[in-house]
């Protein structure tokens, strides 16, 4: 039921991604920081069942230039899964990652994003049993490499809020994040989708322009 719901929130996520039309409020020098709450689930293989589980964390936003873009967040994400005797399991897992893309529109209401980027995380390994996994006679890492892709749509309230729908394919280099199926060599991959609030602040000449700008309408009245 679970999976089901989570498939249904995927496709009703890209629906609104293609079907909102496209305008947005970013311009060269603009910062802004949030926080945002997820839904994480992971695409583990074989013998283990996975289900989805919500995180939280921090954001950011830059854009470096008008239609280019700089993201990154902090993020606690849990992983649930069961392994084949039904026994559940909800090992942590926290990560730190960074994104580069394109605002494909610049100077609305609404902005597509897409984007790629890398992310190191310290996550908590488990076999199949929910033990720490051992390989050449050594505990596996628990620190790993992630590869993101994804895409962003950000609606902005107004010059300084905004509200982001973010949804991350998520790469890994280990087969121990939710158990591992016997003869398996692929690296587990997961699927995260975030919604994410910001608030933005500007450069100084952005501020001296919205102080002189309510100075004049101030001395129309």
């Amino acid at each position: 039921m679970l999976k089901t719901s989570f498939s249904f929130f995927l496709v009703l996520s890209l629906m609104l991604i293609i079907a909102i039309p496209g305008f947005s409020q970013n311009r060269a020098g603009k910062f802004g920081i949030g926080v945002d709450g997820s839904m994480q689930y992971m695409l583990g293989a074989g013998t283990t069942n996975a289900s989805p589980i919500l995180g939280y964390g921090i954001n950011f936003s830059y854009s470096a230039l008008e239609y280019i873009g700089i993201r990154g967040k902090f993020c606690y994400s849990p992983i649930s899964w069961k392994n084949s005797s039904g026994t559940s399991f909800s090992p942590d897992m926290i990560s730190l990652n960074l994104f580069a893309g394109s605002n494909l529109m610049p100077n609305s209401t609404f902005n597509i994003f897409p984007f790629i980027g890398a992310g190191m995380a310290a996550f908590d390994p488990r076999d199949d049993n929910g033990a720490r996994p051992y390989k050449d006679g050594k505990p596996v890492p628990n620190i790993d490499l992630h590869i993101i892709t994804g895409l962003s749509i950000d609606y902005f309230l107004n010059e300084f809020w905004s509200v982001s729908l973010m949804d991350e394919y998520v790469f890994t280099n280990s087969q121990y994040y939710a158990g591992s199926a016997d003869g398996n060599t692929n690296s587990d991959r997961f699927m995260r989708v975030s919604l994410q609030v910001r608030y933005y602040f500007f450069d100084s000449s952005f501020i001296t322009k919205l102080i002189d700008s309510q100075r004049d309408r101030s001395k129309r009245k």
